[in-house]
């Protein structure tokens, strides 16, 4: 019996499509290729941390949600995660790195770089200085994980992914750490209540920059005021290398002396602030 045209079409329609179908389709699949990241680190609107040609800007994979992957609390500084990559921050506080290998949450750590308060005026200890490598007591409050900038991201999906890093996006990170687990979830809701905590509103803190003058740089020069005022004596202070402030912790004392470190860096008189 004669084979059918119309079956023969059929037939090679089929082929041709399993053809397609073993080689990708003529197309690739993005859903689980990585991204590369990109943002600055910022201490104010004309306070960048300049990595000074140093990898000081580093992304650790983060796997089931635990826990933070470098403690320093020791010298060299040590890592308890996957490190993906490490890259400068320039002069003017912006990185990039290309994770474009990886899927999934990754945990940024600034170490080291020059920070300065509100432009060149005064320097500012850096908030990984070998001072903070020094053990908890009773006297010296947990300086441990996140006594330097953090921030998270989620990276895939292919393209580029903004996340700038700040003492902002520090303290989102240390108030869900390590009770409920690093996950993107917890840290988007994190920044949404730091925004409403410093008075911003819905700000997106995740890839906000600020501008001399607002809202979102008078925080930050309150944070950078804070951390001189408390100075880098131990017991001198009410919270020595403002090590409260960046583990979130002890808040009462942190929000008294945080309120009148801004009121001072702003020329302001009765803002409060009340932290949890």
């Amino acid at each position: 019996m004669p084979v059918s045209p119309i079956r023969l079409s059929l037939g090679a329609a089929l082929l041709a499509s399993l053809a397609l179908a073993g080689c990708g389709g003529g197309a690739t699949n993005t859903n689980y290729s990585g991204s590369t990241v990109t943002g600055q680190v910022l201490m104010g609107a004309n306070s960048p941390v300049n990595g000074n040609g140093t990898n000081n800007v580093c992304a650790y994979a983060i796997v089931n949600g635990q826990g933070n992957p470098l403690t320093t609390t020791v010298t060299p500084y040590t890592s308890y995660g996957t490190v993906l990559d490490c890259v400068p921050s320039a002069a003017d506080g912006s990185f990039s790195m290309n994770l474009t290998s990886f899927y999934g949450p990754v945990l940024l750590q600034v170490v080291g770089g020059t920070y300065s308060y509100n432009g060149a005026s005064q320097a500012l200890n850096s908030l990984t200085s070998t001072a903070l490598n020094l053990a908890a007591s009773a006297s010296n409050a947990a300086l441990a994980t996140n006594a330097s900038l953090q921030a998270m991201v989620n990276v895939g999906g292919g393209g580029t992914v903004t996340a700038n890093i700040t003492p902002l996006t520090t303290f989102a990170v240390a108030r869900i750490t390590p009770n409920s687990g690093l996950t993107l979830a917890n840290y988007s809701a994190s920044l949404q209540d730091i925004a409403g905590q410093f008075g911003l509103g819905g700000l997106a803190l995740a890839t906000a920059v600020p501008t001399a003058g607002d809202a979102y740089d008078k925080a930050l020069i309150g944070v950078d005021q804070y951390l001189l005022n408390m100075g880098t004596t131990l017991g001198a202070t009410n919270d020595p290398y403002g090590a409260n402030l960046l583990n979130w912790t002890n808040l009462p004392t942190v929000s008294a002396d945080y309120s009148t470190a801004y009121n001072q860096a702003n020329g302001t008189t009765g803002v409060s602030f009340s932290f949890n």
